[in-house]
């Protein structure tokens, strides 16, 4: 009975001290860091053109992954740092400029907002103060739609501005005491040097247009991409861990223009496996939002999506992104620190033709002939008329107008558009701990990153610097900055490089002259009076919010795994009938609750002209079999599907001794399948008897299959019974396995070893009853 007493008096003496040991926590110290996280739902109405294609013919017409700006905000003493991912296809200054104005009570100004885009290409076009990145043009098939006049769009832009607000704040408002650290992983096979001749002019070897190879580079395959996964870590203390910061270089292109939807491409698998995968490690509870803020850094010239496409292989894209992401997160565990420097500087710099080491810029941003032709990944309209790419075409001679503009063959639109390209730049060097990160206002390519790292690095040598990352496509967007040697060779990327041949060379001069400002404790020079938002304004009604009511038009029937489930529906025009911020489709499992909802992967939604909605579910290959619903929660409605069975898939096929899943189908398909069938069992022999070939799940072939060599077996048609067994088991999700070191659990050593006492503790009591 004593000992019986002691012993809980003892646990109760331990649980009181873990929490005044956390509560204490919560309190910041004088000079300690806070960390806060937070998002915003950045899904605007359809109809928009998609940013980034250029073409009239690429319309968001619905919604396959919601795309959502991610902040992170730290601050310390009363300095503080905004660094926020977005998915769009770059970040207009002119948003950046209006938020961080509505953000001043807070303490928040342009110099201390880092915000980066994702770059996908399935985001809106229409919310630039600068034209040029509005613009579409007509192709044959859609002759009178375009936008020439590259006209904005006020209800975008002040949507654009508050959303990115609402995430800020969100963050802000999270903040408590906490911890940061980096680490880096390498990536390799995932992405490839679209550009290889231009980059092959950076050792001087020159080749014409698609006569390079990557074994031309002296340094091979790793030296044509930038293969570095950087993860800044941020734990909060008496929580867990809460999410990353993190970058690797990846155009947002897997999905091409003609997957209609919008689509964080790549980046959306990877934001959601990471924050899922951190907050099952970490036991973050389930009221704490967790954050990946994945933006882009130098990939002006790489793409895992040259040989890729559709949202099934941006799942398995960003399926590998997620897991080196996580290689990195885990190594950042074991640098945690509560007190890193965290300092900034800021300025604006124009391009006014001054001097660089190579030479000039110029005053006038141009465009080159092979901008008008598109990239590898997505020909433009003038593409589809010539079939010829204007890369690699250049002037025999300087342009005598602009010699600052090379041997670019100038497409002088911009002489003639005053105001319709910035004139200047945002620039912005951020020390958080022992990693610097540099803003670059647009795309640049791998070598040219590489050169703008060493330069900053080398500036910072000595002042406690270990390592220099690039926030590429962050707080502006100018199009792409390559080397002056890629520049000649006017691929893609340099006639995109507007300013002239010395853009990306004016680019790192500035950026070390704000290194130097920064290491040194001085000011930054004072920035170029201009005002990014080019007389935007901001203050434009909120969207519609649809109809008051909607009527099914088409129930879901009887859905295979690997299929999808749909529901029709009458509601109103352009989606705005849809929940911002909240789910809008969901898939109930009867009995069971919600089993998933839009802002995953598996569910995609379209609206016709009419307000004619249709809800389509892929029914995972682990889906427990049974009974569901699919909920439509609109802003003035709710609608629910009449229930439909899920049943195991027949379409599993055998080739020689293995079972195969079906291939996904490209711009069908929404998310990544193995091919090789898991937990497989197939009988002896070479003949397959229907339903005798298994995958861990219970799907199977529905047909008959030999072993012969032939792809045989599956049958979508066959009755689910021949697979002779129903499995309903919980999901299986995929889960890195940690290293065992999560140094954010707010726990103290001398708390550890107090457990550790009283077990020791409870073990003498035991041995004494």
């Amino acid at each position: 009975m004593f000992s019986c007493m002691r012993m809980r008096l003892l646990l109760a003496i331990a649980v009181g001290l873990s929490v005044v040991t956390i509560a204490q926590g919560q309190a910041a110290s004088p000079g300690q860091l806070q960390v806060g996280v937070g998002r915003a739902d950045i899904t605007s109405p359809t109809g928009y053109y998609m940013q980034g294609w250029v073409r009239s013919d690429a319309v968001l017409r619905g919604v396959h992954t919601r795309i959502e700006a991610r902040a992170i905000v730290l601050k310390r003493g009363s300095q503080k740092l905004a660094l926020v991912a977005e998915d769009l296809n770059g970040i207009a200054g002119g948003v950046v400029k209006a938020a961080a104005l509505r953000l001043a009570n807070r303490g928040f100004s342009e110099s201390n907002i880092i915000v980066s885009a994702s770059h996908t290409h399935a985001a809106p076009s229409g919310y630039y103060p600068y034209n040029t990145y509005n613009t579409v043009f007509m192709t044959p098939s859609t002759l009178t739609q375009q936008n020439v006049t590259g006209a904005l769009d006020p209800q975008l832009y002040s949507f654009e501005v508050r959303q990115l607000v609402l995430a800020i704040q969100r963050a802000d408002d999270d903040l408590a005491p906490g911890k940061v650290g980096w680490a880096t992983t390498t990536l390799l096979g995932l992405t490839a040097n679209r550009s290889l001749e231009a980059h092959l002019r950076d050792y001087g070897i020159v080749k014409g247009y698609g006569q390079g190879k990557v074994s031309d580079d002296p340094k091979g395959y790793a030296d044509t991409i930038d293969p570095e996964v950087q993860v800044m870590r941020v734990d909060k203390d008496g929580v867990g861990p809460v999410g990353i910061w993190s970058t690797f270089a990846d155009h947002g292109t897997v999905n091409k223009y003609q997957f209609g939807f919008y689509n964080a491409d790549h980046h959306g698998a990877a934001t959601r496996l990471v924050e899922q995968r951190i907050r099952q490690l970490g036991h973050t509870p389930a009221s704490q939002d967790i954050v990946n803020a994945y933006g882009n850094t130098d990939e002006g010239d790489q793409s895992a999506g040259l040989t890729r496409s559709g949202p099934a292989a941006a799942d398995y894209v960003g399926r590998v992104e997620a897991d080196a992401m996580m290689k990195a997160w885990e190594q950042a565990g074991k640098h945690l620190t509560s007190s890193p420097t965290l300092a900034t500087r800021w300025t604006r710099m124009c391009f006014c033709g001054q001097e660089t080491a190579g030479g000039p810029v110029s005053k006038t941003a141009t465009p080159g002939l092979p901008l008008f032709t598109g990239s590898e990944e997505g020909r433009g309209p003038l593409y589809d008329i010539t079939k010829v790419p204007f890369e690699g075409v250049s002037s025999p001679t300087t342009d005598p107008l602009d010699p600052a503009q090379g041997d670019k063959v100038v497409v002088p639109t911009g002489m003639f558009s005053p105001g319709s390209t910035p004139p200047a730049v945002p620039l912005t060097v951020a020390q958080v701990g022992d990693h610097l990160i540099a803003t670059i206002p647009g795309e640049m390519t791998v070598d040219m990153g590489r050169r703008v790292r060493g330069a900053l690095a080398l500036m910072a040598a000595g002042h406690g610097i270990n390592g220099v990352q690039l926030s590429g496509l962050a707080n502006e967007y100018l199009s792409y900055f390559t080397s002056p040697q890629e520049y000649d060779a006017q691929h893609y990327e340099g006639g995109s490089t507007m300013y002239g041949r010395e853009s990306s060379v004016l680019l790192l001069e500035q950026l070390q002259l704000l290194t130097k400002a920064l290491v040194g404790g001085t000011p930054a020079a004072a920035p170029y009076d201009s005002d990014p938002r080019n007389g935007a304004n901001d203050h434009a009604a909120p969207f519609g919010t649809g109809a008051t009511s909607a009527t099914a038009t088409a129930q879901p029937q009887t859905t295979q795994r690997f299929e999808r489930a749909t529901l029709s529906w009458q509601g109103g025009v352009k989606g705005l009938d849809m929940r911002v911020g909240k789910p809008f489709v969901s898939v109930e499992r009867v009995g069971h609750g919600t089993y998933t909802n839009d802002f995953g992967l598996e569910i995609l939604w379209k609206v016709d002209d009419n307000g004619l909605y249709t809800a389509e579910w892929e029914v995972p290959r682990d889906a427990p079999v049974g009974s569901y619903r699919i909920v439509v929660q609109a802003n003035h409605y709710t609608l629910r599907s009449a229930p439909f069975r899920v049943t195991v898939a027949t379409t599993l096929s055998v080739q020689g001794k293995e079972i195969r899943y079906p291939d996904a189908v490209t711009n069908v398909d929404l998310t990544y399948r193995p091919s090789l069938a898991e937990g497989a069992r197939l009988p002896s022999g070479t003949s397959i008897a229907a339903g005798a070939a298994h995958d861990r799940y219970g799907n199977c072939n529905g047909a008959p299959a030999t072993t012969s060599g032939a792809r045989t077996g599956a049958d979508a048609s066959a009755d689910p019974a021949v697979c002779a067994q129903s499995v309903s088991r919980p999901r299986v999700v995929p889960v890195h396995q940690s290293g065992g070191h999560l140094a954010s659990t707010g726990a103290t050593p001398w708390l550890a070893g107090l457990g550790l006492a009283l077990l020791l503790s409870l073990g003498v009591l035991r041995s004494r009853t």
